[in-house]
């Protein structure tokens, strides 16, 4: 299953701001954790904010998580950045009117995609945000600087 960056750099971002909840956290800064272009982080921003899991700070407020960390899980994160169609996911080919097996074999296949995802979406469902800030070292959190 292919999942678009946009997943993960939401769910990078959603820990920084849990994790230095006492700061102000900028696209810039979350870019230059992950090493990707601040528009990338900001399209993030905007899916986050748009599914209530982040609160953008104003001027200079400091952005916030829209609940707290240890009520937004990665499925959470899932469906602010991505889509939760099976059909989607796994990119099917388009099915073929000529080949007698062709129809079916789709259909077999959506239904084995489809269980496959309410797995996965299950599999999301049972770690949250919390969890991996809590799984990052103390010595290790040191916010990145900007030059």
């Amino acid at each position: 299953m292919r999942s678009d960056s946009l997943y993960t750099v939401g769910i990078h971002t959603l820990v920084l701001i849990g994790l230095y909840d006492d700061q102000r956290v900028t696209s810039q800064i979350v870019a230059r954790s992950i090493g990707c272009n601040p528009v990338i982080v900001r399209n993030a921003f905007t899916k986050l904010t748009s599914a209530g899991l982040l609160v953008p700070g104003k001027g200079l407020k400091r952005t916030t998580l829209g609940r707290p960390a240890c009520e937004i899980t990665l499925y959470d994160v899932f469906c602010a950045t991505e889509s939760d169609d099976a059909e989607r996911m796994f990119k099917m080919y388009p099915v073929n009117a000529c080949c007698p097996i062709a129809g079916d074999l789709h259909n077999a296949m959506s239904a084995a995609f489809e269980d496959a995802k309410e797995s996965m979406m299950s599999a999301l469902s049972k770690t949250t945000i919390a969890d991996l800030i809590d799984g990052i070292p103390p010595e290790k959190r040191i916010l990145p600087e900007l030059d």
